[in-house]
């Protein structure tokens, strides 16, 4: 929750969900969260655009993307392994797991937390084709 958001509205609700029925409910909706059936919760971000009004309207993905990000990252240092599974921009998806959460904020990613079975090396890599130096 300490991450930066457009005029610090901080546009976010975070789900935790460890009920068996409701992860399976999940996996039910979202096709690639299988890993749910051995993680020990989900925490489910969600978007609530309604905070954002005015001149910052609209930065809610980018912001709640930041709190995603800050959730893995402090996962990580604290030993756990986590999984990102968007669900926004896919609207039936994000309308699905709004039944299933019964909230009326929009699922922008399910976050799986676990014991990792598997430490991968890391897949992305630095390219500087895409880095456009302005001097």
């Amino acid at each position: 929750m300490m991450a930066p958001s457009a005029c610090n509205r901080r546009p976010w609700e975070f789900v935790v969900v460890q009920k068996p029925e409701v992860l399976e409910q999940i996996m039910n909706v979202h096709p690639y969260t299988r890993m749910l059936e051995t993680a020990s919760l989900a925490i489910v971000v969600c978007g609530r655009p309604d905070l954002q009004e005015g001149i910052c309207d609209g930065f809610w993905p980018q912001d709640c993307g930041a709190a995603i990000e800050n959730l893995l990252l402090q996962a990580t240092e604290l030993g756990y392994g986590t999984c990102w599974c968007g669900c926004y921009p896919a609207r039936n998806r994000a309308e699905e797991l709004q039944k299933v959460l019964d909230v009326t904020s929009i699922p922008l990613a399910v976050v799986a937390v676990g014991k990792a079975d598997e430490a991968p090396d890391a897949r992305g890599f630095y390219d500087p084709s895409r880095v456009k130096w302005v001097r």
